[in-house]
């Protein structure tokens, strides 16, 4: 029974990782790390841009989360654009638009102009790739989305250890013009991966003309209301009334204040307790170690129905909460590397495993719905990770007090899973 059991997972697992199979896990890599690269590469040009631009760490915090707003909002249209393009060409663009913006930042000649730049093209360009290539991602696999999502999230890994020290090189070197111009370059990369892989059905189709014998103006009216009912129709509204919809955005709106304040906002901690910049991008680069494993931990255990996705989801988060809690009273490099390995490690497990709860509580036919309205709702989320470290920075002087709200935040938003497992809704 043992033999035949390992040897129908392992066919599983080849069946599912076919040739088109790894084209699209390669797709979701290299999308996933376009996304971290260019997040934790501005919170390493954070400090250069404050001080070429203005005196306030906050102003320079609120330019660089305009484009996490941006990408929420353009999430919410990433079902219309699927339903009309498909995802495949849809991801080709949103690549393509990430590069030219990152292009033309450079250009700026104020705070302004370059938070104009981030909000219209590369949050949008990030924003629709993350949604259609995890939805792509998760309609692709199904024994083994786990262990999909997992790797797919490593791509996370990439920009911890490559792009922090690499974007401080360029800044050393050329300066943060420069350094911009180059990450632009790297960045342009994913669209190769996007054109490898191809979708299964065409996800647009035309639909049958029923109203040639009709007048023009009745046949144009008929034609706006169908576009808006279909319009409707795709968005799925209805998925905002299943409470396990809330279950899973609140473990994701967690996740995400933490993340985008840590990306933006650990490199000036860690220079404000006394460590060079070297040192510090250094520092967070370990947490790429910790990010690897954390992608892979429980995908064994959770592919194989040994432990539930809840259940991880619980453990990872009071994990990443003893990470932050911790870090205002521990300043020497030992015990700050640890934590910083514990951040990769607990947080890449949250969001790979938040996927796979999205994918068990909502289904698969509306995994780009769910992803789409958990992105746009949680834009408050970006919001305050942009704005609030650097407030309570200007106003106390030290990173302290946001660590401890930021550890804080996983623990609390665990109340929806907590009280879903408890009634047995989940």
């Amino acid at each position: 029974m043992g033999i035949c059991s390992r040897r129908s997972s392992m066919e599983e697992t080849t069946k599912e990782f076919n040739s088109n199979g790894c084209f699209i896990l390669l797709m979701s890599f290299s999308v996933v790390a376009q996304w971290g690269g260019v997040f934790k590469s501005l919170g390493v040009l954070l400090p250069a841009l404050t001080d070429q631009f203005t005196d306030h760490v906050w102003l320079t915090g609120i330019a660089v989360s305009v484009m996490a707003v941006s990408v929420d909002i353009a999430a919410l249209f990433s079902t219309l654009f699927e339903d009309k393009f498909g995802s495949r060409r849809m991801i080709i663009l949103s690549t393509l638009m990430v590069g030219v913006g990152l292009v033309l930042v450079p250009l700026a000649t104020s705070i302004i102009h370059i938070a104009v730049i981030l909000a219209v093209v590369v949050g949008p360009g990030v924003g629709i790739g993350i949604v259609l290539s995890k939805a792509t991602l998760g309609r692709s696999f199904s024994k083994r989305y786990s262990l999909a999502s997992g790797i797919s999230h490593t791509g996370q890994v990439l920009s911890l250890l490559a792009f922090a020290p690499m974007v401080q090189l360029f800044l050393d070197t050329y300066g943060w013009r420069g350094a911009t111009l180059l990450l632009a370059g790297v960045c342009f990369h994913p669209a190769v991966c996007a054109i490898l892989a191809r979708e299964k059905q065409p996800h647009y189709e035309l639909p049958v003309d029923q109203h040639d014998q009709q007048e023009p103006n009745s046949t144009c009216r008929v034609c706006l209301r169908s576009c808006f009912t279909r319009a409707l129709s795709t968005l799925d509204l209805r998925i905002l009334l299943r409470f396990n919809f809330w279950v899973v955005f609140s473990c994701m709106f967690g996740i995400r204040f933490v993340n985008t304040a840590w990306f933006l906002f650990y490199v000036s901690n860690l220079q404000s307790k006394g460590f060079s910049p070297q040192a510090s991008a250094a520092i967070c680069s370990a947490s790429g170690v910790g990010y690897f494993f954390g992608c892979v931990l429980f995908a064994p255990f959770v592919d194989r129905g040994l432990v539930k996705c809840s259940t991880t989801v619980i453990i990872s988060s009071l994990a990443l909460s003893l990470s932050l809690v911790l870090d205002p009273w521990l300043k020497d490099t030992l015990s700050v590397t640890v934590l910083t390995v514990l951040y990769g490690l607990s947080s890449s497990s949250l969001f790979t495993l938040i996927d796979v709860l999205t994918k068990e509580l909502l289904g698969r036919d509306r995994l780009t719905s769910a992803f789409s309205w958990i992105g746009f709702l949680g834009m408050l989320a970006n919001v305050l990770g942009g704005f609030l470290p650097g407030w309570i920075y200007d106003t106390t002087g030290s990173y302290d007090l946001t660590f401890i709200i930021m550890g804080i935040t996983p623990a609390v938003a665990l109340i929806p899973l907590v009280i879903g497992r408890i009634t047995k809704r989940v």
